[in-house]
């Protein structure tokens, strides 16, 4: 049940739109949000920084959180257990309001192999179609 979906909705040169959705066993939320293609390699980069290293947290962000800017998503990947398995902070902005204030904040359930596919597929939504899915689980 626990999952994390990036929906690759738009691009053009260099700017990416992706429906992010994630759920849980007690949430289920989604955005949408704006990325620079270059931003997504650097996410990527550290998603295998963290996977070399799985005793440090690894914060991740997609948009930004404060400013004029569309709604921004975060997700802060927590360190593994000895099983190779974590939680994800997932937060969500709720774009319901002009002074973004509304967020959702949640865990989504993972383990070090799906976080370590993850970073690569992130990385292969620069050269993807629009309407391609990257999954954690």
């Amino acid at each position: 049940m626990d999952n994390i979906i990036f929906d690759k909705k738009w691009q053009d040169e260099h700017l990416i739109e992706l429906k992010i959705t994630a759920d849980s066993e007690l949430v289920s939320a989604y955005q949408s949000c704006y990325v620079q293609d270059t931003a997504l390699v650097e996410i990527s980069k550290k998603i295998q920084n963290y996977i070399d290293n799985y005793n440090e947290s690894c914060y991740l962000e997609f948009g930004h959180k404060e400013g004029n800017y569309t709604p921004a998503f975060s997700m802060n990947i927590l360190p593994a257990d000895e099983t190779g398995h974590m939680k994800v902070e997932v937060d969500i902005e709720i774009a319901d309001n002009d002074t973004r204030i509304h967020r959702c904040c949640f865990y989504v359930k993972s383990e070090l192999g799906l976080i370590e596919r993850l970073g690569i597929s992130l990385k292969g939504l620069v050269d993807a179609v629009e309407g391609e899915k990257v999954y954690l689980n």
